[in-house]
């Protein structure tokens, strides 16, 4: 008998792991929206890709060479980007700043969103307009296509997959261009808040309204003609008030020397000039 209770209570200790208490198993551990890593990788020009968690942007990544003194993605990234190559095949919103040719083409912006169904494209009457005429498959996109008005001085408000955008109405800068719809966009996901300018003219009165010093910055894209300055840099840090600067639109033959002269006139800055290149924050 009393082998028989011994074994009784062998076999309960041998069962106790399968039948603890609810009380007594650890809870799961909540992911807190300022966990994750944000991963920022330069694309070419002012293409930057933004990843955190399991969402991701591409701003001004999908366009082709047309002039030697810009950068622009190389023949097998523009492939992976267009064919929705892996780690291209997880991006979930695509923002396009303005229609010149070195932030947009519409055969690489079509390409991407035919191949890969899960990302949508929110950008002004221009880009949309180009991609309808342009990209012949255009019906097989259009659903994933979406039309933000382009104001001076306005904003407009656009989410996709948890991930909110303000879309800034931008001036692009000179007479020449004023025909161009440029937009800056707020980036808002996992905590983090990120700022692209696109070509927007460095002008007070461009961003007076949308107060963007009191928006909580965390990181700033910014075109480097800003920051060649200490009185740009100034500028920079009045109006955006960024935890950490990031300088654009670098030609890759001054890369060298616009990255020197950088550190002297906004030390705070780094600046982006090796494709696919990358911070975490």
């Amino acid at each position: 008998m009393k082998l028989f209770f011994r074994s009784i209570a062998l076999l309960l200790l041998l069962l106790a792991p399968f039948c603890a208490n609810d009380n007594d198993v650890p809870a799961p551990q909540k992911t807190q929206p300022g966990d994750s890593r944000l991963t920022v990788t330069y694309i070419a020009n002012e293409g930057v890709l933004i990843k955190s968690g399991n969402k991701q942007v591409l701003i001004d990544g999908l366009h082709r060479e047309y002039k030697p003194d810009y950068a622009f993605p190389p023949p097998g990234l523009r492939k992976s980007l267009e064919s929705v190559e892996s780690p291209y095949h997880k991006i979930d919103l695509i923002l396009v700043s303005h229609i010149h040719l070195d932030h947009f083409h519409s055969e690489s912006v079509g390409l991407h969103l035919k191949n890969n169904p899960a990302a949508v494209l929110a950008s002004s009457d221009q880009i949309v307009d180009a991609l309808k005429k342009d990209f012949k498959e255009y019906s097989k996109i259009e659903s994933r296509v979406n039309r933000l008005k382009h104001e001076w001085q306005k904003e407009v408000y656009f989410g996709a997959a948890d991930i909110r955008v303000r879309a800034l109405g931008l001036s692009h800068g000179s007479a020449h261009f004023s025909w161009i719809q440029n937009f800056g966009h707020v980036i808002e996901f996992d905590g983090k808040k990120l700022l692209h300018l696109g070509d927007a003219d460095m002008t007070a009165e461009n961003f007076a309204s949308f107060r963007l010093a009191e928006a909580g910055i965390d990181v700033a894209f910014i075109p480097y003609c800003y920051l060649l300055s200490a009185r740009g840099c100034a500028f920079v840090q009045s109006q955006f008030k960024p935890k950490q600067i990031i300088g654009l639109h670098i030609s890759p033959a001054d890369a060298d020397s616009v990255t020197t002269r950088i550190k002297t006139t906004c030390p705070e800055a780094t600046t982006f000039t090796k494709i696919l290149e990358s911070r975490e924050y």
